[in-house]
């Protein structure tokens, strides 16, 4: 049974029963996934990806094709104007335009924050650390595989399936006991993972577990291969369903593959939502847009001339410029003859071409929006009608870009805890990982800015906390609310010692406030009268004039008041 995918197959499975369509998830979404994969490696794969036949029965590919590039029905009027698909003007733009990487860059700068700082897997079982330098059999540790290979098809797809086996055994040696396995290699675990596209059928039990699937593998002569897996056994097919060789016994007790998600579409038990479709949309409609000025550009760079209708012979030869010439026609005279206008070059107008980059900026704002990499307001490359922010708030703006990056952190996180518990249940032939045997910490606090931007935020906050102590309570409250704000991702605990330390700050701050107001009001008494001549303030003018009269009174007053006992201080007078 063949379907718009471009394979079939018929696959009798060891219990008798018969496969020969792809799951229905899969069929609905087995373009898409192609695409995302297209979008992601960018380059001539994005340029002369297939995704069906158009109602002229041309192919659809991520360049659209214009209404007036496709030929004309007639064969006669292709030949007269000369239609060649190899130079057309939708051949032209498909060339020579770059791919942009957009949806590759995006995600590259969401990883590289993320990893810039170590995961630590300091607590990860045993047996599974010393597996972690070489975990695909071709001596990538761990880490290297985590970073490159996995979390950007992750996040690429929305979701990824891994597998994990033995290695398979030397053709020119098959091992006898456990000690040639032993020696071999063979009791280690291999990992890889399945492209979505490759896992075209499959079911699933009440906890969403692989029960069965098949596999579609391509092997070293380019010859296609279905692989069934089930609790028990493997089984190996060819293009035509046939069987190669016989069902392989394994000691896993499950299938040993599983899949990983980022978030799950609602409609579907086992498809998964890419957080950045969203981009590769816009990088499809910027390489559009740029497809656009790109055969704008090279059309101007040919200008059309004009001349007189009687230079424009068939066989005539322009000796300067291209072919491409527009007949002028003769002009009456008032005496009843004609005359010629010269020869002109016709100018394009440039409204197009500007308005076509006036739109790819657009394009471009809107996906660092929804990167949340817009630039502050101020900064190069924004308009100048806002105005430009201070370090502090351009921190506070960048708490949503936190919390994206702890948000990522918390799925690479879990993925690898599922690797980890997929590689010892292979490691250990079937035997399932105990629970909380194993734990990987992702980091959860993002540094965001340079150290300038960093710096005049600290000094901001520095001069905040120094005009605070009027209203504690309150303060406490906004201060507390700004520290999540420009520290976002600490655990609890850690906020709970800096709200302490800011509680007792501000505690500190209102005794020294209501110490000095006390003092303030002494320093305006005269023998227990108020004098009118103090001014209000008690900072400056009569009121240090008359305190310098009362020391010895206000000296004592300002002990009363904190309850200290009395101890010989400095002469306020002097001071």
């Amino acid at each position: 049974m063949s379907y718009s995918y471009g394979f079939s197959f018929n696959i009798k499975l060891p219990d008798g029963r018969t496969i020969d369509k792809p799951h229905r998830e899969y069929v609905d979404h087995e373009l898409m996934w192609k695409w995302l994969l297209d979008s992601y490696e960018s380059g001539d794969v994005y340029k002369d990806a297939v995704y069906g036949v158009d109602n002229y029965n041309f192919p659809v590919r991520n360049l659209i094709r214009h209404k007036r590039e496709y030929p004309s029905p007639s064969p006669m009027a292709n030949w007269r104007w000369g239609y060649d698909p190899a130079t057309d003007d939708y051949e032209v733009r498909r060339k020579r335009t770059p791919v942009p990487k957009l949806l590759a860059e995006v995600i590259g700068q969401h990883l590289g924050k993320i990893y810039e700082q170590e995961v630590d897997r300091s607590k990860v079982e045993s047996s599974v650390q010393d597996w972690h330098p070489d975990v695909d059999g071709r001596g990538t540790d761990v880490d290297c595989w985590v970073k490159q290979t996995m979390a950007p098809l992750l996040m690429t797809f929305g979701q990824l399936d891994i597998i994990a086996d033995h290695p398979i055994a030397p053709a020119d040696e098959v091992p006898a006991n456990r000690a040639d396995v032993m020696r071999l290699g063979l009791d280690t675990c291999v990992i890889n993972y399945i492209l979505p596209n490759n896992l075209i059928w499959w079911s699933l039990d009440r906890h969403d577990s692989y029960t069965e699937v098949i596999i579609r593998e391509c092997d070293d002569q380019g010859e296609i291969r279905y692989r069934y897996w089930n609790a028990k056994v493997w089984a190996l097919y060819d293009e035509d369903g046939n069987k190669v060789g016989s069902p392989t016994d394994h000691p896993f007790g499950r299938v040993p593959i599983i899949r990983l998600f980022d978030r799950r579409r609602f409609r579907c038990r086992n498809v998964g939502k890419p957080r950045y479709e969203d981009i590769a949309e816009l990088q499809h409609a910027y390489y559009n847009k740029d497809s656009e000025l790109t055969i704008s550009d090279t059309v101007q760079a040919f200008p059309l001339l004009q001349a007189p209708q009687d230079f424009m012979q068939p066989d005539s030869e322009i000796p300067i410029g291209p072919g491409y010439c527009l007949p002028k026609a003769k002009v009456a005279s008032g005496a009843g003859g004609y005359f010629y206008e010269g020869w002109d070059v016709v100018d394009f107008p440039k409204g197009g071409a500007e308005s076509i980059r006036i739109n790819l900026e657009a394009l471009r704002d809107r996906i660092d929006r929804s990167a949340l990499l817009t630039k502050p307001a101020g900064a190069a490359g924004t308009t100048g009608q806002t105005v430009a922010q201070s370090g502090l708030s351009k921190r506070l703006d960048q708490s949503s870009g936190n919390a994206l990056l702890a948000e990522l952190a918390v799925v690479l996180e879990e993925a690898e805890d599922r690797i980890t518990e997929l590689a010892y249940l292979v490691l250990h032939d079937g035997k399932e990982m105990p629970e909380g045997a194993s734990e990987i910490a992702y980091p959860r606090t993002f540094n965001l800015y340079s150290a300038d931007e960093l710096s005049a935020a600290i000094i901001e906050f520095q001069a905040i906390l120094t005009e605070s102590g009027q209203l504690p309570e309150t303060e406490e409250m906004l201060y507390t609310k700004l520290v999540k704000l420009m520290l976002p991702g600490l655990d609890d605990k850690e906020y709970e010692s800096i709200n302490k330390e800011i509680h007792d700050y501000l505690q500190t701050k209102a005794r020294e406030a209501e110490a000095r107001s006390e003092m303030t009001g002494l320093a305006g008494m005269v023998n227990g009268v108020p004098d009118p001549s103090a001014s209000m303030t008690g900072a400056t003018g009569p009121v240090l004039g008359q305190a310098a009269k009362n020391a010895a009174a206000v000296l004592g007053a300002a002990k009363a008041i904190s309850r200290e006992p009395a101890t010989t201080g400095p002469d306020m007078a002097g001071a």
